[in-house]
């Protein structure tokens, strides 16, 4: 009769204030915030390689069209890196496992991700003072936009959404390598019309395809983290878990459209064709991130009804 007592009350100890729902132990988002940096990291130096030979109003035009790749890998690195500076301090410091303590610690740690992020751009990009500035500023804002991201509870559902998330960059972004052979797959012909057409089936095809990886991700790591907790999350969990990747995706836009204005607002010519295609790019990504989050969020609530007991007979 004591035995499941003496369980609760180890699993109690073992659970600490850091706990996603204050009663059982998060799961590790070390290796999270390890691989989001290692991510940011490619960005940059893909960044970085891409500004080889380029000057004047090319030079911001090719800032504008890169920025999403950089403010999405540091606002995505600016919350895992808030999630587990959150979940270790907390587990140290009651404080900083509450209220405002908690916010300001995920924001503290996104935003000196975002940091040392600009302050790579600031040292080591070719583009002119200002255009550097713009986008430093950018990665910094994303960054400390992440950080409070990491601040959100419950910290499984968002560590779910933030594994979902790293893999649709991650996709997205080889996939844009392989754009020209995929669109002649697409059937992208000589014509604007026959371009515009598999622009739009592969950007669309892609995004479903993200919007897959996202929710059975989320739904696989927020399925392990309940085994290991012994709990079981109701839909809505599951729900809100494979949703996040395309939630982010969206946020990062915010901070995307802000950079991209302010660098063509350095151009010294005329690019209104230039920024017309950047618009149809910037409408792309917006239209990717809500297929990302209703696909994601279908596909986790899918993922978690086939894993329910099917009711047996009499």
């Amino acid at each position: 009769m004591t035995e499941p007592a003496t369980a609760t009350s180890a699993q109690q100890r073992t659970a600490g204030p850091g706990a996603p729902d204050g009663a059982h132990r998060p799961s590790p988002t070390g290796w999270l915030a390890f691989s989001a940096l290692a991510w940011l990291l490619v960005a940059l130096l893909f960044y970085r390689t891409a500004f080889t030979g380029a000057e004047g109003d090319y030079n911001l035009v090719l800032a504008s069209l890169l920025l999403p790749l950089v403010v999405q890998a540091s606002l995505v690195a600016g919350a895992a890196v808030g999630l587990w500076s959150t979940l270790a301090l907390g587990r140290r410091r009651q404080w900083a496992d509450r209220g405002a303590g908690r916010w300001a610690v995920g924001i503290a740690a996104g935003l000196l991700t975002g940091a040392v992020a600009s302050g790579a751009v600031l040292l080591a990009y070719g583009m002119s003072a200002r255009a550097v500035g713009v986008v430093a500023i950018a990665m910094g804002a994303s960054g400390a936009l992440g950080g409070a991201l990491g601040a959100v509870r419950p910290a499984r559902i968002l560590a779910a959404g933030l594994t979902g998330a790293l893999a649709v960059l991650v996709f997205l972004n080889v996939m844009a390598l392989f754009s020209t052979p995929l669109l002649d797959a697409f059937g992208g012909g000589d014509t604007a019309a026959d371009r515009y057409e598999a622009n739009g089936l592969l950007a669309g095809s892609l995004a479903v395809i993200a919007g897959l990886i996202a929710g059975f991700l989320a739904y696989t790591r927020l399925r392990r983290a309940a085994k290991r907790a012994g709990d079981s999350p109701s839909w809505p969990v599951y729900l809100a878990a494979g949703a996040a990747a395309g939630i982010m995706l969206s946020v990062a836009e915010l901070a995307v459209r802000l950079g991209v204005a302010q660098l063509l607002a350095l151009a010294s010519a005329d690019i209104t064709a230039d920024a017309e295609i950047l618009d149809f790019i910037a409408a792309s990504r917006r239209n990717t991130g809500l297929v990302v989050l209703f696909v994601g969020a279908i596909t986790a609530i899918i993922a978690y009804g086939r894993s329910l007991p099917k009711p047996t007979r009499d």
